[in-house]
């Protein structure tokens, strides 16, 4: 039989702890080997045996199990000398002895089983934002019974941790914990639930984003004087003719050829988000913010905060309406208008923003809008985004010039003759390349194509590089006024993590209620995971969502089997213990995980 004892030998005079295995090689004959040596330390003396035992017991896949009688330094001696073996090529070797036939207290050592391991990190994580955002009262309260109120737990959940259709849905629940801990049982037949329970959540959408902004604003101290509106879309894969606001328009992903909605959504300063609106997939995002002051008349209450818009938003009609209601206004005018300040650009008397490095150089100043005298225009200077542009450029035109010489040696090797021919594929070449063909003159000669560089364009737009300009109303220093613009960023992280993360695009929907029902559950799970970063960055832990859940996936649920020499079966199912850095994400969010998942134990007559 097997066993593990510590032993102390003197080396030089110098004592030598090690912890040494006793076993019987292929022969029968008693042999030893050392798994680890501690030097020259000292366990406690009353416990050296238990100490030993409940190593062995570990190696062995018995974590936990008998370890009670231990004091506080021996259960650290024990980890400590555990992590030691596991580091330890000794260790590592000599861990995996055969135990066939070995039993501890009754339990066949070799007969221990581990089964129904399922994922239950990201899940924890999930349902402690949902809980502290008091998502479960507000949906009680407003009707749902039991088993919606843990469907629509399941659906945002599975938006925010790996978004998936309903059919994949399902089959991915199986393999985590939330069944479990929502109390449901989750089968194929339970697809029209989540469609139903998906109608219900939007029925009851401006009650629960109402509840949610006011939950928000309570955890987090929120002033919510800056918001941030903006638009993107989400496509279909099909014609989705059963949805009125199905249309063609211009798709951020290119996807031109599908129809889409258009998803208008206003965030505050800090990236949560406020409110949202679904539109006609063909409508201007210009036309969209007016709709949407008319939710934040509501929302604010008679507060009117700076409106934060991009460049697409900056239309006078836009500006107008603005002033007409009272808000004031800080817009990116786009980087093709710049032009137009060119003058005052190179008249100098910048003010440059203090605590930035060269490379990160910021310089602000303020102007009134000649077009425009109740609004000022903030010119800014960043060293950053120059040579970014610097280089956007640089590559841009090698890129053209590679085709260009391309096109210009099929001419010159006979390959392509006929003048309209050449002609169209040249209308191609600069179509394809619309940011650097305005600086080249391309002329057609026999022996090919001559490309003439106006160089005197070319340095006035590298000129411009890291330049842009912000136009508001409001008499700020330029540097406040800059920071403010700092918000849109914060906020557009956020919002890039909407499009991208939480499955808001594609959608496989066709009826109207459908496809607003699939972009509410995103925003919701959108909610969850401004919870998480929130309270992240108070940490001041700037780890992405991904990494989150990455690192979360190895903390799981599982059954152990023990089986005992009387053919009794044990049962013990229980997560596993989290790692170092998966234990500081539930100290950060304050989540309790043996609270949250108690072990439970049931035992199978023999």
């Amino acid at each position: 039989m097997c066993g593990v004892f510590f032993r102390t030998k003197s080396i030089k005079g110098t004592p030598l702890v090690q912890l040494v295995q006793s076993y019987r090689d292929a022969q029968g004959a008693p042999r030893q080997r050392v798994i680890v040596s501690l030097g020259d330390t000292r366990l406690p003396e009353s416990e050296e045996r238990a100490i030993a035992t409940a190593v062995e017991r570990r190696l062995q896949g018995e974590r936990d199990l008998f370890e009670s009688e231990l004091s506080q330094e021996g259960l650290a001696w024990v980890a400590r000398v555990v992590a030691l073996a596991g580091r330890s090529k000794a260790g590592r070797s000599k861990a995996a002895v055969p135990v066939t036939g070995a039993t501890v207290d009754g339990v066949l050592v070799d007969e221990i089983e581990t089964e129904q391991v399922v994922e239950l990190g990201p899940q924890l994580v999930a349902m402690a934002a949902w809980e502290k955002l008091g998502l479960t009262e507000t949906l009680v309260e407003l009707g749902f019974n039991a088993s919606a109120l843990a469907t629509a737990q399941l659906m945002v959940c599975n938006r925010l941790i790996e978004p998936l259709s309903e059919w994949a849905l399902i089959d991915w629940s199986q393999r985590t914990a939330l069944p479990e801990l929502l109390g449901m049982r989750i089968t194929k037949t339970a697809k029209d639930r989540l469609y139903r329970t998906s109608d219900e959540l939007l029925a009851h959408r401006a009650t629960i984003e109402e509840k949610l902004r006011k939950r928000e604003t309570d955890l987090f101290s929120l002033s919510r004087k800056i918001i941030l509106y903006d638009v993107t879309n989400s496509h279909f894969e099909g014609l989705c003719q059963g949805n009125p606001k199905a249309r063609h328009g211009k798709n951020k992903q290119k996807r031109n050829d599908c129809r889409q909605v258009a998803i208008g959504m206003a965030f505050d300063e800090r990236g949560m988000s406020l409110a949202h609106e679904v539109f006609e997939g063909n409508i201007a995002d210009t036309k969209t913010l007016e709709l949407m002051l008319n939710r934040l008349d509501v929302i604010q209450e008679g507060c009117k905060p700076v409106v934060i818009l991009d460049a697409g938003f900056a239309s006078k009609a836009n500006i107008t309406r603005l002033k007409e209601r009272g808000y004031s206004y800080l817009i990116n005018i786009t980087r093709g208008s710049r032009s137009k300040y060119a003058e005052a650009f190179a008249a100098g008397s910048f003010e440059t923003l203090e605590g930035r490095g060269e490379n990160q150089k910021i310089e602000v100043k303020t102007i009134v809008d000649p077009e425009d005298e109740d609004s000022r225009l903030v010119l800014c200077r960043s060293a950053q985004r120059r040579l970014k542009e610097e280089a956007m450029i640089s590559k841009a035109e090698a890129r053209y010039l590679e085709d260009v010489k391309a096109l210009s040696g099929l001419i010159g090797k006979g390959r392509l003759k006929q003048s309209k021919l050449i002609e169209r594929r040249i209308g191609a070449l600069q179509k394809k390349h619309p940011k650097v063909q305005r600086f080249y003159t391309l002329t057609h000669q026999e022996d090919g194509l001559l490309a003439v560089r106006n160089d005197t364009d070319m340095a006035d737009t590298v000129a411009l590089c890291g330049d842009y300009v912000l136009k508001t109303d409001k008499t700020m220093a330029a540097a406040e006024l800059w920071s403010l613009y700092m918000t849109l960023l914060k906020a557009e992280s956020g919002f890039r993590m909407l499009k991208s993360s939480l499955g808001l695009r594609p959608n496989f929907h066709q009826l109207e209620g459908r496809v607003d029902g699939h972009i509410f559950i995103s925003v919701l799970a959108y909610h969850l995971l401004s919870w998480v970063r929130e309270n992240f960055l108070l940490c001041g832990d700037v780890r992405e969502w991904s990494t989150v859940v990455r690192l979360m996936r190895t903390h799981c649920v599982a059954t152990t089997r023990l089986k005992l020499k009387d053919g009794r079966i044990i049962q013990i199912r229980k997560p596993s213990r989290p790692d170092a850095e998966q234990q500081r994400v539930y100290d950060i969010l304050g989540i309790d995980w043996k609270l949250a998942f108690p072990p439970v134990k049931s035992e199978l007559p023999a």
